[in-house]
């Protein structure tokens, strides 16, 4: 009988943050299996983790053969996991750590729940949590997505006047808040999909490279009625370990990306969204 749930870490040249990430996992109760893919490292990072993890048996290493982003990175390990018959999964980035030991019971209640997707208390270096990234789909949001720069000049003339804008990123209250609340979009450093989701979507969206997964993950729940939550129960520890140095590559990727969630997420279903979640 296959484990309930499984794990995908995806690795890009941190293998050292990527194995403290694994023995995070191999620490909680149970046999749920952990498959780790290497984003085609360029320094021999994949070897590394071949050779450290070998005959573990509740440990798969993969490659995925090239760099095609997160997404692409993750539907790697979602497929090995899918042909064991498993469905519901947790995707954690190298520099994540598992610090709540009742974490996959949590997800599978979610899960029992009919809920789609699960955000954790994203712990750093700083006070407070990363999670949620967006309390409620806005106005403000919309336009940030669809107007790009012509929102930075517009929002501190008339948007901000007229309509209030919520606080998007979580509060003391919040993250201190028990139990579950329902949330429009939650961290991609971490994230438990469940059966609800894959079942609807497959796998994530390989046309996103490095930034915009969670929105499109939020955008995919929204228009399909299912549930995203906040659990501040579940915490992890986020280091934000960087893979790609800051210039020209990344604000290439970000452009990049922004135009393919206006492609991807379109005006009308984003404003019938916000009607109905107001």
């Amino acid at each position: 009988m296959s484990p309930a749930l499984g794990f995908v870490v995806l690795n890009y040249v941190n293998h050292d943050e990527t194995v403290r990430c694994v023995d995070s996992i191999l620490a909680l109760p149970g046999d749920a299996p952990v498959v780790v893919v290497d984003n085609a490292s360029p320094n021999g990072a994949f070897d590394v983790l071949l050779r450290h993890f070998a005959g573990h048996l509740r440990v798969s290493v993969l490659q995925s053969g090239r760099n095609g982003g997160y997404s692409a990175g993750n539907n790697v390990g979602i497929r090995a996991l899918r042909e064991r018959g498993i469905l519901n999964v947790v995707i954690a980035t190298s520099d994540t750590r598992v610090e709540s030991p009742d974490l996959i019971e949590r997800c599978l209640a979610a899960r029992d729940a009919g809920i789609a997707v699960v955000g954790p208390y994203v712990r750093g270096d700083e006070p407070g949590s990363d999670n949620p990234i967006l309390l409620r789909l806005t106005l403000q949001y919309i336009a940030a997505i669809h107007l790009g720069k012509l929102w930075t000049l517009m929002k501190s003339v008339a948007l901000l006047t007229l309509f209030k804008p919520r606080p998007t990123r979580s509060t003391a209250d919040a993250t201190t808040a028990a139990g579950l609340t329902d949330v429009y979009m939650v961290h991609g450093c971490f994230l438990f999909l469940s059966e609800h989701y894959l079942r609807a979507f497959g796998e994530l969206d390989e046309d996103l490279f490095m930034y915009g997964e969670e929105d499109l993950i939020a955008f995919n729940c929204a228009r399909r009625g299912l549930r995203v939550v906040y659990d501040p129960r579940l915490v992890i520890y986020h280091g934000d370990a960087k893979s790609t140095s800051p210039g020209e590559f990344r604000l290439r990727a970000v452009a990049a990306s922004m135009a393919t969630l206006r492609r991807k997420m379109p005006v009308g279903p984003l404003i019938n969204a916000y009607l109905r979640s107001h």
